[in-house]
């Protein structure tokens, strides 16, 4: 195996606006991460559900107004369910016009075990990934991944292992960007249990 054919990949920035993630079109930038601090609401919410709810996924995909609707009507009514689903439905806002999407693949799941314990690639052109509770999503810079012809991942042990913060905003390439083939972000989900789960939200194009 080896990585010879791969491109430079630049270390992502971090900001504390929203236009961090437009450097997703850098063609050298792998993840873009808006760097954000969640609202004492949005947190609150998200505990009590953790707390609440051991096994819990929403998936659902559509364009924003049914998005919001269709949270409105399966979210558990508990206090922050409304500051929590205007901030899903601004990152939903922002992950269309960024990418052009007139719909959103969204899932919102409770977890309490590790959903891709092994570092991987999404066959997607791009996703976004926040964590509103529990450990972030994990990943490697390409430059310490070796690949083979077959797209087969290898992570030696010695790679750094980057992850993202509770709150943060990731977007990442996949393999389906374009140009981007064999260059998609290599990354896995994180650790959770059921003394330390994660609430995690991504979305997709459609």
């Amino acid at each position: 195996m080896n990585n010879a054919t791969l491109k430079t990949e630049r270390l992502p920035d971090e900001f504390d606006d929203p236009t961090a993630l437009t450097q997703i079109y850098n063609p050298d930038v792998n993840l873009a991460i808006w760097n954000r601090t969640l609202d004492d609401n949005i947190i609150h919410y998200s505990q009590l559900l953790c707390r609440d709810f051991k096994s819990y996924q929403i998936r659902f995909s559509g364009d924003i107004a049914a998005i919001e609707r269709h949270l409105q009507s399966n979210l558990p009514a508990i206090l922050g369910k409304g500051d929590f689903i205007d901030d899903v439905i601004l990152l939903v806002d922002m992950f269309s016009e960024l990418l052009d999407a007139t719909e959103v693949g969204l899932r919102l799941a409770v977890l309490t075990k590790a959903m891709y314990p092994k570092f991987h690639v999404d066959r997607v052109p791009a996703r976004l990934i926040t964590t509103y509770r529990g450990n972030g999503a994990e990943w490697v810079d390409n430059a310490h991944v070796n690949r083979n012809e077959r797209g087969t991942i290898e992570v030696p042990k010695s790679a750094f292992i980057n992850h993202l913060f509770e709150g943060q905003v990731g977007l990442m390439k996949g393999e389906s960007w374009e140009g981007n083939e064999r260059r998609g972000l290599v990354h896995r989900s994180a650790a959770a249990d059921e003394n330390s789960p994660r609430f995690v939200l991504t979305l997709d194009c459609i």
